[in-house]
């Protein structure tokens, strides 16, 4: 994995109130970062490093977390979905996808969620889930602009999946 700054700040005028800046090709070296996947360019409030760092502290996953920064394609309620980039599918999920599947995943953010979606690996290579989506996005109150960490597990027999949100 290639390294850059273990920060970028982006903090301005208008606020007193450091931001970091983590995605696909913007790498960290806090010691959380090993442990985590960025699946899209976000930034993250000091709340959210103390988030991220105590979780890590608490539990080094054998599959890297996938935070990202959700947004309308996510959260829509009537076709919404969750889609996982390309790179993590094929590091970390794609032996769990050789055929569609239904998996559980829980939300204890505001309100415990717990149901079963859908996923898949699609053609384009990215791991997406559909079926009851929106009834996770409707029970965690994830909203736009919320940045939320997907925690896979292996399960005894099957893949599971646990989301946080470190933002509201």
């Amino acid at each position: 994995m290639a390294t850059g700054p273990s920060y970028i700040n982006l903090s301005d005028s208008k606020s007193d109130e450091e931001t970091w800046l983590r995605g696909p090709t913007i790498y960290g070296m806090e010691f959380f970062d090993k442990h985590c996947h960025f699946g899209n360019e976000v930034e993250l409030t000091k709340a959210n490093l103390d988030h991220l760092k105590s979780q890590v502290n608490d539990y080094k996953p054998q599959i890297p977390y996938y935070v990202c920064k959700m947004g309308k394609t996510t959260n829509n309620l009537t076709r919404g979905k969750m889609t996982f980039n390309k790179e993590y599918t094929e590091e970390h999920l794609k032996n769990y996808l050789t055929v569609p599947t239904t998996i559980p995943i829980t939300s204890n953010t505001n309100a415990w969620v717990g149901t079963r979606v859908r996923i898949n690996k699609v053609a384009t290579g990215h791991a997406v889930i559909t079926t009851n989506w929106p009834d996770v996005v409707m029970g965690a109150e994830i909203k736009d602009g919320d940045i939320c960490m997907f925690s896979f597990y292996d399960g005894t027999r099957e893949l599971g999946c646990f989301v946080t949100r470190l933002s509201n």
